[in-house]
């Protein structure tokens, strides 16, 4: 037996013998069968890029032609798309995970991974009435003129056009597929032992790499639990409760459980069809998109984490005061830590102002690396380094470790939102908008930063006055209790 056979089998034992479930046992085999063509497939991509890796070969070949890593770069991403075509379930969505990691992977793997957004195996609409009867009850008399063919189709579930019965309103039913969890918790289980080999080969342990790992798994997890996402569905309407042109589609919560989901139908066009529509038309489709992230993260202080085209429907586009932009598919958000808003909201002024001292203020163990990488995701890499003018940077090349290793240096969260971000600016340059897009955040940011500064001055007047009171009067007021602070500020004046 092979070494790398006996490492498969090994690893198979190690992570899978305390865990099987005796309804899995039947279908054990195949399980074994799955895992081994995953670390084949993952040792095959070892293989091909054996000359970015291997010491020895780059000695040899101390440099790859740019024309070979393109084509290699391609060659390799179409395999990868297919596999995960092949292998469905957790591998889609793991592609359509890794397709939004712009600026981190090369772009190669961007368009070829972008397409699995649409293109999930779909599943009988016998199959899904089943998981909807058991997860609503008798629904007949509820729901009438469920579409056979889904109107939308992702690897965790389907969706589904129907009408209520009592009102005729059109609803979009998300539905569940059936055993979808059982096989997403075995693929992750390949995932953690794909993971520890690889870790083995790289000769240590990298805690970004696991950070992203376990991140992904709670994406995956929140998901799954669709009353989670009509929580998210109800946080995310808060946010533009005041704003008619970006909108969320209503949720029926008598027709929701963990695994269906009944909201409103929004009929419209995709992000992807808005091409050919006009310049001008176009640009206030990208400046909506930004200013709804804008208000999402400096305002609600809650993110959609899934900003892709096929989750965003465009109403009346043409049209300047009837047009409407739905963000829909609210299961993947997340919170967002205050303290990172305002170290966002310095890092956007920045920018603006051109202030290189602010930037690398607030990268004090990055030091200009970190400023023009994050400048360069608002402004593009050249006019990053022009208005930075630190020559030592012109041509530096970032890896993957190097972006992973400076954002995540700076804040925890910067990666969560980022992700999202670079998503929207992949859609802006699609659509042919200016990369600089700080314009639109800045307002946002210096109302977080005038409200910041107003309420520390506000703290420093309340210990000042707590001082000066304690010093003429003797007692100590504690400064949770403003209002008796101020009946006295008032009483001495």
């Amino acid at each position: 037996m092979s070494f790398w056979s006996r490492c498969i089998l090994f690893s198979w034992i190690r992570f899978h013998s305390s865990s099987v479930n005796p309804k899995t046992k039947k279908k054990y085999p195949t399980l074994l069968v799955r895992y081994c063509q995953v670390a084949g497939f993952c040792f095959f991509l070892l293989v091909e890029y054996r000359k970015f890796w291997l010491p020895l070969y780059g000695y040899l070949l101390p440099s790859i032609e740019p024309i070979e890593a393109i084509h290699l770069h391609g060659s390799c991403a179409r395999k990868v798309k297919e596999f995960c075509k092949h292998k469905g379930g957790l591998f889609v969505k793991l592609g359509q995970y890794a397709s939004s990691l712009q600026n981190i992977l090369p772009k190669e793997y961007l368009q070829e991974l972008a397409t699995l957004q649409d293109q999930a195996q779909e599943y009988p609409i016998q199959d899904l009435l089943q998981v909807l009867q058991t997860e609503l009850g008798p629904f007949r008399g509820l729901l009438t003129d469920i579409s056979e063919t889904p109107i939308g189709c992702a690897s965790i579930a389907q969706v589904h056009k129907a009408n209520l019965v009592m009102s005729s309103t059109k609803v979009a039913i998300k539905i569940q597929k059936p055993n979808v969890q059982e096989q997403f918790a075995d693929d992750l289980r390949m995932l953690q032992v794909v993971l520890s080999i690889y870790q083995t080969l790289k000769g240590g342990y990298e805690p970004i790499i696991w950070n992203i790992f376990v991140e992904f798994i709670k994406e995956i997890q929140q998901e799954m639990d669709f009353v989670k996402e009509m929580t998210n569905n109800r946080k995310l309407a808060r946010c533009f409760q005041e704003n008619y042109h970006i909108q969320v589609p209503r949720i029926f919560p008598r027709l929701c459980s963990r695994r269906v989901c009944t909201m409103e139908y929004i009929d419209g066009m995709n992000m992807d069809d808005c091409i050919s529509l006009d310049k001008q038309t176009r640009y206030r489709i990208v400046q909506t998109l930004h200013e709804a992230f804008a208000r999402m993260l400096f305002e609600g202080r809650f993110l959609h984490m899934d900003p892709h085209p096929g989750n965003i429907i465009l109403q009346y586009p043409t049209d300047s005061q009837r047009f409407r932009m739905v963000f829909i598919d609210t299961g993947k958000c997340s919170s967002v830590d205050p303290a990172f808003i305002e170290k966002f909201a310095n890092l956007i002024l920045a920018i603006v102002l051109r202030d290189t001292q602010r930037l690398a203020s607030l990268f004090p163990d990055t030091s200009y690396d970190g400023g023009e990488l994050f400048a360069s995701f608002f402004l593009g890499k050249k006019m990053a380094r022009t208005w930075l003018n630190h020559s030592e940077l012109v041509g530096r090349k970032y890896s993957i470790h190097d972006y992973l290793h400076i954002i995540s240096s700076v804040h925890p969260q910067f990666v969560t939102v980022m992700r999202p971000f670079l998503v929207i600016r992949g859609i802006s340059r699609k659509l042919g908008y200016p990369k600089d897009a700080t314009n639109i955040y800045a307002p946002f940011a210096m109302q977080l930063a005038w409200k910041t500064w107003l309420r520390r001055l506000h703290q420093n007047y309340l210990e000042t006055l707590n001082d000066r009171l304690g010093y003429e009067t003797g007692i100590n007021y504690s400064s949770d209790d403003s209002s008796k602070q101020v009946r006295l500020s008032q009483q001495m004046y």
